[in-house]
């Protein structure tokens, strides 16, 4: 994701963990070119499956929040 609203660019990068089995998709943040921020995350996890949704005491449009998940089921594959 790449997508960028008023002066806010929203970002995604991908994240796994084999150990604590999860994989998913980071959101950051960064407003006017500044140091990107973690804002959210959409995680896949192996021992509950299913997908979460966390936000890192922010708020985060909804349009980049169903942005986020669609790119990570995408992704990732599992339904």
């Amino acid at each position: 994701m790449d997508h960028t609203i008023g002066h806010m660019r929203y970002t995604s990068r991908a994240v796994r963990d084999n150990l604590d089995g999860y994989a998913g998709t980071e959101l950051l943040r960064s407003r006017d070119g500044g140091e990107a921020v973690r804002v959210a995350s959409v995680i896949y996890w192996d021992a509950a499956p299913g997908y979460y949704v966390e936000t890192f005491g922010t708020d985060v449009p909804l349009e980049i929040l169903e942005e986020l998940i669609t790119e990570t089921k995408s992704k990732l594959g599992y339904q």
